[in-house]
């Protein structure tokens, strides 16, 4: 629906040109002019803090109030200081003949006796916390000049009761009523704007606006735009209000609040309820006038005494949760609505499937609502399934001649355990069942050729078939639960696809997207088998593809993969081996096999080398594997599931005898593990006879002509006579030490 011709923004309430040529001038002639008039007065504000201010002087006025005070660039004077007993403060308009045009901070501040207070249209900049503490004052008048509103210009002011606000101000905010005591309130003229909400709190008892406000007016009880056709927000609470005549609209949160507010008479001429513009109120009723054709999202939200709604023919549009949190006992909709938000009227115990349902839409309407509570559209391009009504459906057949399910038609729906598409059926749209977590099984016919993206996010879905026709799989459409969050493993572990699909296919354990020139993408891992083998083919792992998947103990991928999205690859648990092939031999290997240890230590930084690269890297493999055996011990001081000190040994001296990728930090790390451990490792290397991994601590350095005789004494201990004599040679043969050695 055009709104335009409201000359109305629903964010708040802002003027805008009208459509004929002569008004849109004038309003921008207009517009223009208080632009520059702000411009202006912001830059004499800021001359007036850049300003060379003289000594502070004193004068004593009629009343005898004392005021200290500065001359700036001898022009202008800032009030610094105010000192009176009297009950009523007149800030003066000249002193010494020059204009006043600012009060500093706390310039009239703790002034117990002052009831009455008044800024001369001089002022243009008024301090912080200027009229604080005045426990007595009860009425404020700012300058006609002044352009901005601080409530903490008022702080510790309780009984402020009449307020007149800055005539320059242009926008009108809640902070105004964080005087918990205003009853008075009188709006200057060129106020054009009203945040929603700004009333909300308010308790006044009479509102005014200047007569010369061209955009703003007032009946006594609520503002409403100059010309009377928007209501902008009502000011004076009371149980009942009825709506101008010639009013077309109500602005957002135009009633919002008012728990107070039981009764509201709308006129013939209201077209739009804006959002949230009767939400929180204490109606109990409500007749909608044969002229509306829109409300608003929220608009009666939380009207917890709202049992009655009755709605007319020329209705179009109803938004999201417009009766949520209501009374409503029915709720009958006319045929000329087109729009329905989601949810409507959650929490109000309407049923929307069965002949007893006390929702419906009457007939005649493009929208269409079945007996078991689907809504359904219908348009140029067919019928259509737009929403699940009933939120207690657990099976749901979609109706025959369905052409497709629409964006979020069953978004977080919570009892869907089972759905099933018709033939004929083409497209199931963008999240069209996100966030079904009891959803295990949708049956998809061999019609559908497009799946939306996120679709079947964060359901329950155990298996899906996808036909021959499909030719697009949105992102994150098959990203279940378990794979999203990775809390636990996905439900998704059977995915089958038809013959002669054309753009989808299967290998063991994985479903693949053909991408183009020869490319393909992993789409999802389905883990179900133990051997995962991503092949050539595939340069790209699509986001969550591998999130949370278990039980996987080899992975061949290689580094051709250069696109892993966000956990694309972050695997739950050990993965004995990690095979990697290359593109570029690196060192004269063509691939690598990596073995990350059974620890702690080991699963958490697998998980961090594959969950965290947006692409394929051995080096960052390699990083990961050899924090992993570096950081030995378990995280629990407790455990036994750290690296044994020999299993540790074997792997760093592996790591040094063929350094690919090992980083200096993590060189120096490896060197001084076995340099300070060189004789506990050796006694562990003997244990386990293992003369491979002696020769390579020598051949390295790490056994050498200093150690040498300490580490025999060690594994003499052990009374391993074929160690200690393996040794005793080795000795001998590297270290030139021939002499004999009666101990053994």
């Amino acid at each position: 629906m055009d709104t335009s011709k409201l000359d109305v923004c629903f964010g708040g309430f802002t003027p805008m040109a009208l459509g004929d040529g002569v008004s849109s001038r004038w309003r921008t002639l207009e517009a223009e002019e208080r632009a520059r008039a702000r411009r202006a007065q912001l830059e004499a504000v800021a001359a007036i803090e850049a300003a060379r201010a003289s000594e502070v002087r004193e004068r004593v006025d009629e009343a005898g109030a004392v005021w200290r005070y500065v001359v700036l660039d001898g022009a202008e004077v800032r009030v610094e200081r105010c000192e009176t007993r009297g009950p009523r403060l007149d800030v003066p308009a000249e002193i010494e003949g020059k204009p006043v045009v600012a009060l500093a901070a706390d310039a009239c501040a703790f002034l117990p006796t002052v009831e009455e207070a008044t800024c001369p249209d001089s002022v243009i900049s008024v301090g912080p916390c200027a009229f604080r503490g005045g426990k007595s004052l009860r009425e404020v008048v700012l300058s006609k000049a002044l352009a901005a509103f601080d409530s903490d210009w008022f702080r510790g002011c309780p009984n402020v009761e009449d307020l007149t606000l800055p005539g320059r101000l242009a926008k009108l905010g809640p902070e105004i009523f964080d005087l918990p005591g205003l009853r008075t309130l009188r709006v200057g003229a060129t106020a054009e704007e009203v945040e929603p909400g700004a009333f909300a709190k308010s308790r006044l008892e009479r509102i005014e606006v200047d007569p010369s406000n061209p955009f703003l007016t007032t009946d006594g009880r609520a503002l409403y735009r100059r010309d009377g056709r928007v209501l902008v927000a009502l000011a004076v609470p009371g149980p009942e209000y009825r709506i101008g005549d010639g009013c077309r609209a109500v602005a957002k949160k135009g009633f919002s609040g008012f728990a107070c507010l039981e009764r509201v008479e709308v006129p013939e001429s209201l077209e739009l309820l804006g959002d949230f513009a009767l939400s929180r109120t204490g109606i109990s009723s409500f007749e909608a006038p044969s002229s509306l054709r829109r409300v608003g999202e929220k608009a009666f939200f939380n009207c917890s005494n709202l049992e009655e709604v009755r709605l007319r023919e020329g209705l179009a549009s109803v938004g999201a949760n417009a009766f949520t949190g209501t009374a409503l006992r029915e709720l009958r909709l006319p045929s000329s609505v087109e729009e329905l938000g989601h949810p409507l009227a959650a929490g109000t115990g309407l049923t929307y499937a069965g002949a007893a349902a006390t929702f419906s839409i009457a007939a005649g309407s493009r929208l269409e609502l079945d007996e078991a509570g689907g809504l359904y559209r219908k348009d140029g391009s067919g019928r259509r399934l737009t929403r699940m009504m009933d939120q207690g459906a657990r099976r749901y057949v979609v109706g025959e001649g369905t052409l497709a399910v629409d964006e979020a038609a069953f978004a977080n729906h919570a009892g869907i355990v089972e759905a099933v598409l018709p033939e004929g059926l083409e497209a199931v749209g963008k999240a069209a069942f996100k966030g079904c977590r009891n959803l295990v099984r949708v049956d998809v016919p061999s019609s559908l050729r497009s799946i939306g993206d996120e679709a079947f996010l964060d359901t329950g879905l155990a298996s899906l078939r996808l036909p021959a026709a499909l030719a697009r799989l949105g992102a994150n459409a098959l990203v279940t639960r378990g794979a999203h969050h990775g809390a636990e493993e996905p439900s998704l572990r059977e995915v089958a696809v038809d013959a002669g699909n054309e753009r989808f296919y299967r290998v063991p354990g994985l479903l693949l997207e053909r991408t183009g020139a020869g490319r393909s993408r992993v789409v999802l891992c389905t883990g179900d088998v133990a051997v995962v083998r991503i092949p050539e083919e595939v340069d790209e792992i699509a986001p969550y593809a591998f999130n949370g998947v278990a039980g996987i103990r080899e992975l061949h991928l290689s580094d051709r993969i250069t696109n892993v999205g966000i956990r694309g690859l972050a695997v739950d648990g050990l993965v004995e081996l990690i095979h990697l092939d290359l593109v570029e031999p690196v060192f004269g290997h063509e691939s690598f096999d990596i073995r990350f240890p059974d620890t702690d230590r080991g699963v958490q930084q697998i998980m961090l080398a594959l969950s965290v690269p947006d692409h394929v890297d051995a080096a960052v493999l390699f990083e990961h594997y050899d924090n992993a055996i570096i950081n030995g011990s378990s995280f629990d001081a407790e455990s036994d599931r750290g690296l044994r000190t020999y299993d540790q040994a074997v792997r760093i001296v592996e790591r040094l005898l063929d350094p690919v990728s090992l980083t200096p930090v993590n060189r120096s790390m490896c060197d001084r593990a076995l340099r300070c451990g060189i004789e506990e490792i050796c006694v562990d290397v003997a244990r386990h006879d293992d003369r491979k991994t002696f020769d390579a601590l020598m051949d390295l350095g790490y056994l050498n002509a200093d150690n040498v005789h300490a580490v025999i004494e060690r594994v003499a201990a052990l009374q391993d006579a074929a160690m200690t004599g393996y040794l005793l040679e080795a000795r001998r043969l590297r270290f030139e030490q021939a002499a004999p050695d009666f101990d053994l």
